[in-house]
């Protein structure tokens, strides 16, 4: 059994001892928990707490190793039979002429594998010719699984919020309607129906460039066929990129640059602002006042975002019976089931949300997924450059990607935003 399985099930334990606490306190008239009750609770949630931290240690170095063994996701779906041969066969050899182009540059590799190359090129500015200068490679397929990995492990954004693939990066105008104040009627016998229109309304989409820099790599570890090259200008690209996205798709200033859900839900004006000397707290009413600035239809699907050391105020939160806010998830399988959740939402971690602060725009509550993620096909494309550095003995790597990000909002404001107290 794998040490984070191992964890995961000791979390089963303490989770279900915790609940067990708040079960017993309820079935007796819905009491408070008394001292001794609400010692062990706490004391259950810090082993909780310190067992999620090294979880997430563990499932790293797991990660790290099943990458080391060159396990992907294409090996195991072609041995049981689910993925064509033939894609298999040419995704392989344009892995392995990736592979000899980021060592050996576009001179150093086959004829055949230059046309692999010329295939998979991504041209990044539409009005740029088909050179090496305006564009890069994609990045292969097995290695575009680790790429993601990546993406998602430094932040809190992608996967929780919805994504809107399109297949060019164009400006994209995408459709609202609001008719949520419209009702039908009740009509007499010969009686003409009244026309009532509906509200449309549009939200514009961009496809800003998002860059890596670039990664300087020796060209005699680039020579040492033991070295696993791939490994690294993926990992490093994904990085970067993963948290310059994060970053963006969070608190970006919609200049230039995408509108950060913080920044667009503050914008719809679905407010509401902690009292006086709230400027690194908040409490259990204010939990409330923000659910319920949010219309039950997106309330139904809604889950909080927030900093994490705002998890950490969050936890020591009591409602009026002395019972904590922050419930344990209910499994071992920690993120692949059941979530701990805050007043019955399951919340998201992201540490590019501002910290609880005066004036800050410290908590999310509402839907999620209509903030969109705009992902322009091809993925992250790959520039190699050799001249640039070559009296340094050393190959520039560069990634790039295509994206941007916007709230859907049709009129009735899917999320909510907590605001600190200004003093």
């Amino acid at each position: 059994m794998s040490y984070a399985k191992q964890l995961r099930e000791a979390n089963l334990r303490l989770s279900l001892e915790m609940n067990a606490i708040v079960a017993t306190a309820k079935a007796e008239n819905n009491r408070g928990l008394v001292s001794a009750e609400a010692e062990k609770f706490d004391k259950l949630e810090a082993d909780y707490s310190a067992n999620e931290a090294s979880i997430a240690r563990a499932e790293k170095a797991d990660k790290i190793a099943l990458d080391l063994r060159g396990v992907d996701a294409t090996d195991i779906a072609a041995s049981i039979g689910v993925v064509d041969g033939g894609k298999k066969a040419r995704d392989d050899k344009y892995a392995s002429a990736f592979t000899n182009f980021i060592r050996n540059g576009m001179e150093g590799i086959s004829a055949e594998e230059k046309q692999l190359m010329q295939q998979r090129f991504v041209v990044q500015n539409a009005a740029q010719t088909l050179t090496t200068t305006g564009g890069g490679y994609t990045i292969p397929t097995a290695l575009e699984a680790d790429l993601e990995v990546a993406l998602k492990f430094y932040g809190g954004i992608l996967g929780n919020v919805g994504e809107l693939p399109t297949s060019t990066g164009g400006p994209l105008d995408y459709p609202t309607l609001n008719d949520t104040s419209n009702v039908g009627r009740i009509i007499g016998v010969n009686t003409q129906v009244t026309n009532t229109a509906i509200a449309f309304g549009q939200v514009a989409f961009s496809s800003y460039i998002f860059s890596s820099d670039i990664i300087l790599i020796p060209l005699a570890l680039l020579q040492d066929s033991a070295f696993d090259v791939d490994a690294l200008v993926v990992k490093a690209l994904g990085q970067r990129l993963g948290r310059l996205l994060n970053t963006k798709l969070t608190v970006g200033t919609g200049s230039g640059e995408p509108d950060g859900i913080v920044t667009a839900a503050v914008a719809a004006g679905l407010t509401t602002q902690g009292a006086t000397g709230e400027t690194t707290s908040v409490i259990y009413d204010d939990l409330v006042n923000l659910e319920h600035l949010v219309d039950p239809l997106y309330r139904a699907n809604g889950k909080y975002m927030f900093h994490d050391s705002t998890l950490k105020v969050l936890k020591k939160l009591k409602d009026s019976s002395n019972r904590p806010l922050w419930q344990p998830a209910l499994t071992a399988s920690f993120g692949k089931g059941a979530e701990p959740t805050i007043l019955d939402h399951p919340y998201v971690i992201n540490n590019d949300m501002p910290v609880m602060a005066a004036s800050a725009n410290s908590i999310l509550f509402g839907d999620m997924t209509l903030y969109k993620y705009r992902k322009v096909a091809g993925g992250v494309t790959m520039m190699r450059l050799v001249e640039r550095y070559a009296d340094y003995l050393q190959v520039g790597i560069m990634g790039f990607l295509r994206a941007d990000g916007q709230l859907l909002d049709a009129g009735t404001h899917p999320i909510g935003v907590f605001i600190n107290a200004a003093s």
